[in-house]
């Protein structure tokens, strides 16, 4: 039952963690017109952009947190082999997919539990930023405790599939094929 559970999970998360990569291909695009607007207002029309800067440092914040989910959800972080290969595969297989994993859950709840007191602090103080506009800055803070809470989830599956694969002596589970292993 728990297993089917987990493999439940899988599709929702892939789509999730998708359209996340998504929105954060979009933010990125958006800085790099915001960018190329900055340098023609300033260097061509001799008039610097007031909100070119301010842009930048809104789209920066949501496209890093939200690509984040994909790149766990696909096993392409940045991973230091040379010691846990060292290790049986069982051992590794604790290390790499129940240890990492439910660290990474104590540190991701953190950052959405902290994230959301920040936001409602910011909303509840009408806080916005120095800028010429004074836009409001909890939308910004929002974005981290929605991103870091997607990425809980995922790291909770993987947790989970982690789990479920221990306690069955198999190698893996069945389960929707990310698009690194696609790849392989």
């Amino acid at each position: 039952m728990f297993l089917n559970f987990i493999k439940s999970l899988d599709r929702p998360l892939d789509i999730l963690s998708k359209a996340a990569l998504l929105l954060s291909g979009l933010l990125l695009m958006g800085m790099a017109f915001d960018v190329t607007y900055g340098v023609v207002k300033r260097y061509v029309f001799h008039s610097p952009s007031v909100i070119s800067i301010e842009l930048l440092k809104i789209f920066l914040i949501p496209a890093c947190v939200f690509a984040v989910s994909y790149v766990q959800r696909n096993n392409r972080h940045l991973r230091v082999d040379f010691l846990a290969n060292r290790f049986s595969r069982t051992l590794q297989h604790v290390i790499n997919e129940i240890f990492v994993p439910a660290t990474g859950l104590f540190v991701g709840y953190v950052l959405v539990w902290k994230g959301w007191v920040s936001m409602a602090y910011s909303f509840h103080l009408h806080e916005t930023s120095f800028a010429v506009w004074a836009e409001p800055l909890w939308p910004v803070r929002l974005v981290i405790p929605i991103g870091y809470g997607l990425l809980c989830l995922i790291m909770l599956a993987q947790l989970g599939r982690g789990i479920a694969v221990l306690a069955s002596g198999k190698t893996r589970i069945a389960y929707v094929e990310t698009d690194t292993e696609k790849r392989e």
